[in-house]
């Protein structure tokens, strides 16, 4: 009988492959074409082949590796994540770069178990700067810094 050395890989190495069997069976109906006149099947289809390789190989490591078992799974720090990437969605066109790079960040570093509010602050605004930097000034992409319009 198999056994498991290292659950965590076990299951990431089957979540993987499963990630990319689903890819794979999505994207069946694309035309993949050749290496010179790649169709629009072409890369999802690599990609998800590639995926599942990896998959298979965290998987086989599994099996001789010896590792820990899973942890409980916390849910705060998930909840938070998917409440900063909801907020961004929500703030970008509403309030502008600066307010929501801002106010995501901050809610994003309350996940974390050991934040500090200075240095969650300082990256708050660091983020914000850097953001409207490069994507409007360096990339000009059409959004503004700040757009008060509820």
């Amino acid at each position: 009988m198999i056994r498991v050395s290292h659950p965590q890989d076990f299951w990431s190495g089957l979540l993987f492959i499963a990630i990319g069997a689903l890819a794979a069976y999505l994207g069946r109906d694309f035309a993949f074409g050749t290496m010179t006149r790649m169709g629009p099947g072409f890369l999802p289809k690599v990609l998800a082949w590639l995926m599942m390789g990896v998959g298979a190989i965290i998987l086989l490591r599994s099996l001789v590796l010896k590792g820990e078992p899973i942890q409980a799974s916390r849910f705060r720090p998930q909840i938070l994540i998917v409440v900063a990437i909801l907020l961004f969605a929500q703030m970008i066109d509403r309030v502008g770069m600066v307010p929501t790079v801002f106010v995501v960040t901050i809610v994003a570093a309350l996940a974390a178990e050991e934040m500090r509010w200075r240095d969650t602050l300082l990256l708050a605004v660091g983020l914000s700067a850097v953001c409207t930097l490069l994507f409007i000034m360096v990339l000009g992409l059409p959004m503004r810094p700040f757009a008060w319009s509820f």
